[in-house]
């Protein structure tokens, strides 16, 4: 299941528990959302499965943030590969 998320409200990261489950987890960070792929956040999302973390590089440049090493960069045609190029769920938050 793939996570959208543009806003860096932590209550998210619950939502992100109780819709994802015991599901496949990754996150799509785009806007100021992108603070969730920063070291601080790095075992948090470890503890709620999080597998990938993916971060609009546009957005990172815009705030310079260093991210932690797992989570990958990626750039506007790459978010669309990972919204409309594959059968996993998409949800937006």
């Amino acid at each position: 299941m793939l996570f959208f998320v543009n806003k860096p409200e932590e209550g998210i990261l619950d939502r992100i528990a109780l819709i994802g489950g015991d599901e496949d987890k990754a996150l799509l960070l785009v806007g100021d959302a992108v603070t969730f792929g920063t070291a601080y956040w790095e075992e948090k999302l470890e503890d709620l499965d999080v597998e990938d973390v993916y971060a609009l590089k546009d957005a990172v440049d815009a705030r310079n943030i260093e991210l932690s090493d797992n989570c990958e960069t990626v750039d506007y045609g790459e978010v669309v590969d990972l919204l409309l190029g594959s059968d996993e769920k998409v949800v937006s938050l």
